[in-house]
């Protein structure tokens, strides 16, 4: 009976006690609760997606190709899936909407399987099912105790963690204290950073009449504000990406996956290499696209980044001037891509030419560096 009262009246034991079955209750709801929706991708190509983010981006590509009827767009954006991907997502699409009575999405998909060469509808026709009635209404039930469960886990966790903390420092109350620090908000343009923490003095402690010793603290830098840039409007901005290249770097293609603070995919924007000159490897490449894609209209909308030697010269020019508005390259140069919901801002930071024996000069380049700062409109 002692015993057990005398582990009962420690309050550091009670302080880890609390934190360990904390921890368990936490760790167990938080394994019951899908954490998927909470973890955000960037900067990847669509191959390198979850599967579910496959088939949806492979059904967005489909859905918005029946609006705007531009083939060519549609296959070039699914050129990182086999055929077999693309044919297992629109069926599986297919089928979910057929089994929820969307006979005309599903009729939509099965149109777009029919002209890239795919058996979506397996022979068949998109025809209405009944609509399952207690399906949906159950998982959004289970969705919603689940993040209740994993709200009450985390409340759980903070009190065991904060009852620790408190058992612990009262323990040691007659010690010297360490001083707290403070970081000291800023406010800039509705953005709150942290400058600089301070250390916090406190009155002597009644133990030990001794003042609490500050401890140094590294500081804490404050994000500099985005600079204006263009056209794009800042207050939506999709973040900031930099496509840079290398001599060397043979069928040089790179690309940013822009989505919303939610997660939500909205297009994509990138740089490749488009034209080179001379023969052999590396390539010396001349000119690089641009390219900016929206997904609500599936088009692509391009400029063209060319040496001062392509620009000037007619015959490459001309060759280019399908592809998209040509541009001559030069440092601290401004290009701005517009769709129907978005608009990137680039400029060109750095610029360096290469010098190849046989070759003019200012022909191809030895490094260019693209800073893209994409937005909503």
């Amino acid at each position: 009976m002692n015993k057990d009262s005398s582990t009962l009246s420690n309050p550091l034991l009670l302080g880890i006690g609390g934190l360990v079955v904390g921890l368990l209750i936490g760790w167990l709801l938080l394994g019951a609760v899908s954490l998927s929706p909470l973890v955000t991708i960037k900067d990847t190509l669509p191959v390198d997606l979850a599967k579910e983010y496959k088939q949806q981006w492979i059904v967005d590509i489909a859905d918005a190709y029946s609006t705007h009827q531009d083939l060519t767009s549609a296959r070039n954006h699914l050129r990182w899936f086999t055929p077999n991907e693309v044919t297992e997502s629109l069926k599986f699409a297919f089928t979910e909407r057929n089994t929820k009575g969307d006979s005309e999405g599903a009729a939509r998909l099965a149109a777009f399987g029919q002209l890239l060469g795919y058996d979506v509808a397996g022979g068949g026709t998109a025809q209405p099912q009944p609509t399952p009635q207690s399906g949906a209404s159950s998982g959004g039930m289970l969705g919603g105790i689940g993040q209740l469960l994993l709200i009450l886990a985390g409340l759980i966790l903070l009190v065991a963690l904060g009852l620790g903390i408190y058992m612990v420092m009262r323990n040691r109350a007659a010690r010297p204290a360490v001083a707290t620090t403070r970081a000291m908000p800023t406010s800039d343009a509705g953005t709150t950073s942290y400058a600089r923490a301070e250390p916090v003095m406190t009155a002597p402690t009644q133990e030990t009449g001794m003042y609490e010793q500050p401890v140094t603290a590294p500081p804490v830098v404050a994000p500099s504000p985005p600079a204006a840039r263009g056209a794009v409007p800042l207050t939506k901005s999709l973040g900031t990406f930099a496509a840079t290249y290398k001599f060397g770097e043979d069928n040089y293609d790179t690309s940013f996956t822009l989505e919303t603070a939610r997660g939500e995919f909205l297009g994509e924007t990138g740089m490749g290499s488009s034209e080179t000159v001379g023969e052999g490897k590396p390539d010396k490449v001349t000119a690089f696209d641009v390219w900016l894609f929206d997904k609500t209209d599936v088009r692509t909308v391009t400029q063209i980044l060319m040496s001062e030697y392509a620009f000037n010269d007619q015959a490459t020019r001309q060759r280019l001037a399908t592809k998209g508005e040509l541009v001559m390259a030069e440092k601290g140069r401004h290009i701005t891509l517009e769709t129907a919901t978005l608009a990137v801002d680039a400029e060109i930071v750095d610029l360096v030419y290469a010098s190849t024996p046989g070759l003019p000069p200012n022909s191809h380049f030895q490094k260019l560096i693209v800073e893209m700062v994409p937005a909503q409109k």
